[in-house]
């Protein structure tokens, strides 16, 4: 692991959408939605960005490969958590974030500074639906407060997003039945990857 792989851009970029996140929560806290939206939007397609930069400029690394999930995770929280508390999103559904997220995040520093255990990150697909969902039910759930949001120009919105949130429960859920078991063979040295 080389320490001059966090000034990579892709990795900055990565980095950006945690530093975006604290106004954005400001913002949207505060009631000033415009202001919200400018950072908001960067935090959705800077996770775009920092991969396909990635590629395309030849700077994967193992630090970008860490730190993507965890800045997205973290994004994932911060916004999930301020939503529930608006009470925008159903309970059994944020547990299911917070413990996916926090189980991953936690696993992080137990492997790599407590165990001094190396491991390789390579999402298979139902991860990737996984954040996705996320990513797209947060920007459903920003909509409404929107100044220009008008129910009636989306009649099928709220069943839409109930159902997007079923969905994403059931690959939470799978997930965390996939996730637990690996973490324990990586803990244990039978294994080196997270799929």
């Amino acid at each position: 692991m080389n320490g001059k792989e966090i000034f990579l851009i892709p990795n900055i970029i990565t980095l950006s959408r945690v530093f975006f996140l604290l106004p954005s929560i400001y913002y949207l806290s505060n009631n000033q939605i415009l202001y919200a939206s400018f950072f908001l939007v960067w935090v959705f397609i800077s996770d775009f960005f920092d991969g396909f930069l990635a590629r395309k400029l030849n700077q994967t690394s193992f630090i970008g490969a860490i730190l993507d999930p965890i800045c997205d995770k973290l994004v994932v929280l911060a916004l999930f958590s301020y939503f529930f508390l608006q009470e925008m999103v159903p309970a059994y559904y944020y547990i299911l974030i917070l413990t996916r997220d926090i189980a991953q995040l936690l696993s992080v520093p137990i492997l790599l500074f407590w165990k001094k255990i190396a491991f390789k990150v390579k999402p298979k697909l139902i991860p990737k639906w996984g954040t996705a969902l996320n990513f797209i039910i947060l920007a459903l759930l920003a909509l409404p407060l929107l100044p220009f949001w008008t129910q009636l120009a989306f009649p099928f919105f709220n069943a839409l997003l109930t159902l997007l949130i079923l969905v994403s429960s059931f690959v939470e859920v799978s997930i965390l039945v996939t996730y637990i078991p690996r973490f324990i063979q990586i803990y244990k040295g039978t294994h080196d990857t997270f799929e």
